[in-house]
């Protein structure tokens, strides 16, 4: 083969990967940008104010569930909003509290199981009953609801 003809199958591929690549940066400069996100509505709970700080609780919740027939362990980890907040204070009072809390947060899981008819129902409902548990304890009049987000880190019914 002579050195002209064994350019052309070279130029050739060259230049249809330049031509795609041109197609698809051009199809991807005229994509539509993304809408944007919907504001909350008046219930629903706006995002937090500042950063997020994630305190565990050390010790599991234990429970029994399904009208005594289960025992379910569950480890939690609370995220906090610290806008406004002292969290040292607050990680403090968590610390000494830990024995009083994990007591209000087995009620509020023996009532949340309750109220749901079924596992899959109970474990959405879940950390939204844990959340309001901690609200109301460490919430203050600067931050009513300190507590963002209850986030199940594992969940074994048995």
């Amino acid at each position: 083969m002579s050195a002209p003809s064994s350019l052309i199958p070279f130029g050739l591929g060259l230049c249809g990967t330049l031509v795609l690549f041109g197609l698809g940066l051009g199809l991807a400069l005229q994509a539509p940008a993304p809408p944007p996100e919907p504001a909350p509505a008046p219930g629903e709970a706006a995002g937090p104010a500042g950063p997020l700080t994630y305190m565990p609780l050390p010790e599991p919740i234990l429970a029994s569930v399904r009208d005594n027939r289960r025992q379910l362990t569950l480890r939690v980890v609370f995220a906090v909003d610290g806008t406004g907040l002292d969290l040292p204070a607050m990680a403090g009072k968590l610390r000494a509290d830990i024995p009083l809390l994990v007591a209000e947060l087995a009620e509020a899981v023996r009532l949340c199981d309750e109220t749901q008819p079924t596992i899959e129902a109970f474990r959405r409902a879940l950390p939204a009953a844990l959340r309001e548990v901690v609200n109301a304890r460490y919430g203050t009049e600067a931050a009513p609801a300190p507590v963002y987000e209850a986030l199940l880190t594992e969940f074994i019914v048995r």
